[in-house]
């Protein structure tokens, strides 16, 4: 006999799936919502962060999906958004400074590199 706790994850799994086919999401996006809900349910938190590196790497950069580009974009903005936040704000001090202006370049770039990859 099948391990209850097992049958009831797996449904939860079922469950999640067809509803996400359901609402007609892209493919990657379900791959995506479903490896943050296995990672949610088996205690993994860093399963969907490792899997949507992986998808990043795979579809994104090098087949060039437009919605995994999209996404990571998104990401990236948020982050330079708080970033800049906290280069504005008077809390650091002059060498703290220097380093958040180091990471908003970086992330400028970045965005310019998921730009350039996602037009091409």
């Amino acid at each position: 006999m099948a391990d209850k706790k097992f049958y009831g994850a797996a449904q939860d799994v079922r469950v999640k799936l067809n509803d996400l086919i359901l609402s007609g999401k892209p493919p990657l996006e379900i791959v995506l919502e479903l490896a943050k809900f296995l990672g949610e349910i088996s205690g993994e938190d860093s399963y969907y962060q490792t899997a949507r590196e992986q998808i990043l790497a795979t579809y994104g950069l090098v087949l060039k999906d437009k919605f995994i580009l999209e996404d990571e974009l998104a990401e990236v903005r948020a982050r330079l958004e708080k970033i800049s936040a906290a280069y504005e704000s008077s809390d650091f001090t002059e060498e703290e400074h220097i380093r958040i202006g180091y990471a908003l370049e970086a992330h400028k770039k970045e965005i310019e590199r998921l730009e350039r990859l996602k037009d091409s």
